[in-house]
């Protein structure tokens, strides 16, 4: 290996305030796409209702209620799904994005191929998936939570739809209720069916749609958190994983203690193995950043390495153990 002059790497901030914007411009998308399925599958509904007022068969509806409404149900945990998974991979490359952009620095200054670290990554991409995949809280995995969700979103709304039904109102009555509701919440049927809504008071959600919006945002964050971490197992700069603060000023007790903790790595620093899960809690708006050996010191010891790898052992230690095996 030949040796040659190692400059500062730089930039490692830039790249978590990259992976940062990646993950929030995905929540975002991922809120806007699970409302929208909310209310075409409301609509669908809505429009079935409506379709048999129209033929004259409105007097079928408490016999095939329940089969449209799991017909719908099935719908939503699809449409569920589809949203989930593919948000899973898009937060997983956000996660590893900083240790993957430090990394490929580190080895275009050092002359080194960057193709065996490209697979190593990518082996680590999987690897988030199916961690994610496979995890499970109280016992359920993803699709069972999902499943969950789409089975509490059924009840609600056929709780809605039967409570009218039995209340005699018309059909298209009942599915302008159910457009309204999954469009603007239970209180905006309030003023209507004060009646109504007092009866089914604690059968519905007041918004349709929180549970699974708060599913999609946990599962965001805990797999860019999973991906972070594991990214920094492969770089060879990494010193640890701080755990700051969101900058919107708000923070709950337990993340204020999770950020202001020093274990002598510096303030709300851990090591990759004592890290806390993450996020903290369901919408968790901290930040996972890695931290790196000064660019200065590490450039100097990689000049060292490339003329005396056993003058370095941690970085012939990851050079053996993490680049070598991307070669195979």
């Amino acid at each position: 290996m030949t040796k040659r002059r190692v400059y500062g790497l730089s930039g490692n901030s830039t790249f978590s305030l990259q992976a940062r914007k990646q993950l929030i411009e995905l929540l975002l998308r991922q809120d806007k796409a699970i409302q929208q399925l909310f209310i075409q599958n409301a609509d669908e509904l809505a429009a079935e209702i409506r379709r048999y007022e129209v033929t004259g068969n409105a007097y079928q509806l408490n016999e095939v209620i329940d089969t449209l409404l799991q017909q719908q149900a099935s719908k939503l945990e699809e449409g569920l799904t589809l949203i989930l998974l593919d948000g899973l991979q898009l937060s997983i490359e956000a996660g590893i994005h900083q240790s993957k952009q430090a990394t490929l620095r580190i080895l275009n200054r050092a002359g080194l191929d960057w193709k065996p670290m490209e697979r190593s990554f990518f082996r680590q991409h999987t690897k988030a998936v199916e961690a994610m995949q496979t995890r499970t809280i109280k016992g359920l995995n993803l699709s069972d939570r999902i499943w969950g969700k789409s089975r509490q979103s059924r009840d609600a709304i056929g709780s809605i739809v039967r409570e009218a039904i039995a209340a005699g109102e018309h059909p298209y009555k009942v599915a302008e209720m159910l457009e309204q509701y999954v469009r603007n919440g239970a209180g905006s049927l309030v003023s209507e069916y004060p009646n109504m809504i007092e009866r089914l008071e604690g059968n519905i959600p007041m918004n349709l749609s929180y549970e699974s919006l708060r599913l999609a945002r946990t599962e965001m964050a805990a797999a860019f958190g999973e991906a972070t971490r594991q990214a920094a197992e492969l770089n060879p700069s990494n010193k640890g994983i701080r755990w700051s603060l969101s900058n919107a000023g708000v923070a709950c007790d337990k993340c204020r203690t999770i950020a202001s903790h020093d274990e002598g790595k510096g303030e709300g620093v851990y090591s990759l193995e004592t890290l806390p899960d993450y996020p903290a809690h369901p919408n968790c708006l901290c930040n996972l950043s890695e931290v790196t050996e000064d660019v200065e010191d590490f450039a100097d010891r990689l000049i060292e390495w490339m003329a005396n790898p056993m003058a370095q052992q941690d970085i012939e230690h990851w050079y053996q153990t993490v680049y070598k095996t991307g070669e195979i």
